[in-house]
């Protein structure tokens, strides 16, 4: 390595110890686990914590933000993020707004970050084209990579295991947006996908096909996707992909900073007990102190985290509570206010 170049990363690096305390006595350390790393096959394609710091630290800095999508329903009401085992039915309330999700025939619930990279991916191209039919490449290696997903790794724990079969339960899943007040109700049911055709072989992720891979999104579910589009920096949500509370922050805190910076609205403060019923992966241990004090630490380091790239995101954590201030979101709006 150049001496340039460790000079920037080293800089890099204090600059994360400002947002991450007590970041920057490790540095010295960082860069020597990097620099052993770099030197073995798991260095070269593994996407540790200390290479997904380098490169959030890097947007804004180096790229420019790349726009993508989320439907807002699915910012605010997130997928299982553990394996929820044999249940067939997932539901998800946050305030007025529901989701309901049950698995297709054959299949169990999707979870964590590879269902929500596919629906970022999914929501994205649906506004983009405006079409419910989406081609997904001619290779499974393609598509990976359009999901960020930088190892093509085999077997039974392997990216490309993993990434079919979390394709198999989200394509075949059904889900159900509900909306109610006190005197009002709305709701929409749709099949994820209502039709899919894939001719890739996952013994072979970098062989093109003859035929192009393809779904179409259940018309309900297009339908949500493109009235009520998100924008995101699909830079951030590809570099957070280790974690799933990672990106559902992200995602959720996108609409969240639009909302209060566009509308020009007061800072909003959440307890963590409601963030906790939000966020966490089994809500019913509310009442266990422990599990929110752990739930909070979580939820902070991803913060923490988030802040390297989306230096404009205003917040605070007094005790008890979680405040959001009005800040410009992630990927700026065409209106701002005055």
């Amino acid at each position: 390595m150049s001496a340039g170049k460790k000079r920037d990363n080293q800089q890099g690096l204090v600059r994360a110890g400002d947002l991450l305390p007590g970041f920057e006595s490790l540095v010295p350390a960082i860069q020597e686990i990097k620099q052993a790393k770099a030197l073995t096959p798991q260095g070269r394609h593994h996407f540790n914590r200390f290479k997904q710091v380098d490169a959030l630290l890097s947007i804004g800095e180096e790229q420019a933000p790349d726009m993508g999508f989320m439907t807002r329903l699915l910012t605010l009401c997130s997928l299982p993020r553990t394996d929820p085992g044999s249940r067939l039915q997932y539901l998800r309330q946050n305030g007025p707004y529901t989701l309901a999700m049950i698995a297709g025939a054959g299949n169990k619930l999707p979870f964590g970050n590879i269902p929500r990279l596919l629906l970022a991916w999914v929501c994205t191209e649906a506004v983009q084209t405006q079409s419910r039919e989406l081609t997904l490449g001619p290779s499974l290696l393609s598509f990976m990579r359009q999901l960020g997903m930088t190892s093509n790794s085999g077997g039974t724990r392997g990216d490309r295991t993993r990434l079919k079969n979390q394709m198999d339960r989200l394509f075949s899943a059904h889900v159900q947006f509900v909306y109610e007040t006190a005197g009002h109700k709305k709701m929409a049911s749709s099949a994820v996908a209502d039709r899919m055709e894939l001719w890739w072989d996952y013994r072979q992720p970098e062989q093109d096909t003859l035929w192009m891979s393809h779904i179409r999104l259940g018309e309900d579910f297009f339908n949500e996707i493109v009235a009520h589009p998100i924008p995101l920096d699909m830079n951030i949500l590809k570099h957070l992909r280790r974690s799933s509370l990672g990106l559902d922050l992200y995602m959720w805190l996108s609409y969240k900073t639009y909302r209060l910076y566009t509308l020009k609205q007061k800072p909003e403060k959440l307890s963590w007990e409601r963030l906790y019923i939000q966020f966490a992966a089994d809500p019913s241990k509310v009442s266990e102190k422990y599990a929110v004090n752990n739930f909070r630490k979580d939820f902070v380091r991803e913060l923490k985290k988030l802040k390297l790239s989306w230096r404009t995101l205003d917040y605070a954590t007094p005790s008890g509570w979680l405040e959001i201030r009005p800040c410009p979101p992630s990927i700026p709006p065409k209106t701002v206010p005055a």
